[in-house]
């Protein structure tokens, strides 16, 4: 149910599309990074990952149906999912996986994402603010990142920095020595950034901190 953390901006489809039209514009030009393509959040619904895909929300109809009907069962077995997010939930669940996203262009279907380059780029000429408490700027945008990796890192052992680095490897952008060092590095708790999310949303860092730690791990220790 992790993913649940990252409904909250999924809409952008639904209003990319809304001010498209109001404006008639044809394209809407997007930078979608498929290296950030996690199909372990859809595999742990039970759902197997489709490697073919173009795009990171690529589902099939099957797939996609299978993946409400695994959240129907979790929110009937546990009422506490039962609130008024519920919703802004579902309409994120349609805009990410069931409107038209034929307007949209991905730049780097045509340019090469290529990480020193950008990173450099932002940071020396446009003076980009970096996070205090990881060395990547990758995900530091998003202030749910922090918190649903150190849950999947702590409980299944890796995270969204795993398969990112992993997706570099197969491009050939580092060597599986460099991105073994980086993922290390990056899955390193950042408890500054999760003490900032846990105040934002009203819960108790201690506690939330606490209760992931405590949790049954999927892995053998």
């Amino acid at each position: 149910m992790v993913p649940l953390f990252m409904a909250g901006d999924k809409q952008y489809f639904y209003y990319t599309n809304l001010v498209a039209a109001q404006n008639q514009v044809e394209v809407a030009l997007f930078g979608e990074n498929l290296l950030e393509t996690t199909r372990f959040k859809s595999g742990f619904c039970g759902i197997a990952p489709q490697h073919d895909s173009e795009k990171t929300y690529s589902l099939s109809l099957g797939n996609k149906f299978q993946l409400l009907k695994y959240y129907g069962r979790q929110f009937l077995s546990n009422p506490a999912y039962i609130n008024r997010t519920m919703l802004d939930t579902f309409g994120a669940y349609l805009s990410y996986y069931f409107i038209s996203h034929q307007k949209n262009l991905n730049v780097f279907q045509y340019v090469r994402w290529e990480e020193n380059k950008i990173v450099d780029l932002l940071i020396n000429e446009y003076n980009w603010e970096t996070a205090p408490d990881t060395t990547t700027t990758w995900r530091i945008g998003d202030g749910t990142a922090a918190f649903y990796n150190y849950i999947y890192y702590t409980l299944a052992g890796f995270s969204e920095n795993d398969t990112f680095r992993s997706n570099q490897i197969r491009e050939g952008m580092v060597s599986r020595e460099e991105a073994l060092v980086l993922s290390e590095r990056e899955n390193q708790p950042r408890y500054e950034s999760i003490q900032w999310y846990c105040d934002v949303i009203g819960i108790d860092f201690a506690d939330a901190i606490n209760r992931i730690n405590s949790a049954p791990k999927l892995y053998c220790i």
